[in-house]
């Protein structure tokens, strides 16, 4: 009987998946994700022409072409749900206390680069809001050289990042003046504008290989919200560190409202605003 007959997943089929999960991509999944998960492997086990989920395992696992699979696996596994201008809170911190600091920081070493990295950027919102930001605080203008990076293990949502075309619920929060602003209407979705793209980049990557993509200390930023949730500790504890090799002495982290580092590390500091935590880069 064909698979796509009977999408389940004995124990020991999600025994081995979910070790692989763990120690590929530092993921902890859920007991109760077996059935949805093996319900998405269907279509992938019928493109490998495999008979069951132990030899997806394996394919994953050994096979010399497995690297294309993973791309695909995690694709399936990561959820990307995101917006625009998500957690108000952490981005009025941004705006009004951390990027006044930095530029002062900057000023005083006479060196006007600001690096600011969205990690597990998902489809680029997140990464063009702090975009947006950065441009409407007026404070990074003439001769300052900026940029903000999205990286993500997805290449799919890289893509549509790159593309960055939004439409639906995603724009819902967004203020109207810089949807205007910033966006050009294209049917019944919105096309980021130029001047955002210019500041913007995305890449595909995987965060435990964090530190391999960032020189050490050439980050101002890091913003890594909702990500680390899905993390077990000793990754979180990983993530976090090679965060802090690629962040500048006084560099910031900014982690989801649920997500703390308070039993995982003593890297950073914790600041406290009304509304939200952030993290800054012990010296």
């Amino acid at each position: 009987m064909a698979l796509s007959a009977r999408p389940d997943m004995n124990v020991e089929e999600f025994r081995l998946i979910q070790e692989f999960v763990n120690e590929r991509f530092g993921l902890v999944l859920d007991e109760n994700k077996a059935g949805s998960l093996a319900a998405k492997l269907v279509p992938r086990l019928d493109d490998l022409r495999l008979g069951s989920i132990t030899d997806y395992y394996y394919h994953l696992k050994f096979s010399p072409q497995n690297r294309a699979e993973h791309l695909n696996f995690i694709s399936l596994l990561t959820n990307n749900e995101t917006y625009f201008f998500r957690e108000e809170a952490q981005l009025k911190v941004f705006s009004d206390f951390i990027l006044s600091v930095l530029k002062e920081n900057r000023m005083r070493a006479h060196d006007r680069r600001l690096r600011i990295v969205s990690a597990g950027c998902s489809s680029g919102e997140e990464a063009y809001t702090l975009a947006m930001l950065l441009l409407e605080s007026g404070q990074f203008v003439w001769d300052w050289d900026i940029e903000v990076v999205g990286i993500d293990i997805d290449p799919a949502v890289i893509a549509k990042a790159e593309a960055g075309l939004y439409g639906g619920r995603t724009l819902s929060v967004t203020p109207p003046h810089l949807l205007e602003r910033y966006f050009r209407k294209e049917g019944d979705c919105y096309r980021v504008k130029e001047v955002l793209q210019r500041i913007t980049r995305f890449q595909q990557g995987n965060l435990l290989e964090f530190a391999d993509h960032f020189a050490e200390a050439s980050l101002d930023i890091v913003f890594c919200r909702n990500v680390v949730i899905y993390f077990n500790d000793s990754t979180v504890h990983k993530t976090v560190e090679g965060f802090a090799r690629a962040l500048r002495p006084d560099g910031y982290l900014f982690l989801g409202h649920s997500e703390s580092l308070a039993r995982i590390t003593k890297i950073y500091e914790p600041l406290r605003f009304p509304g939200a935590v952030i993290y800054k880069k012990r010296i």
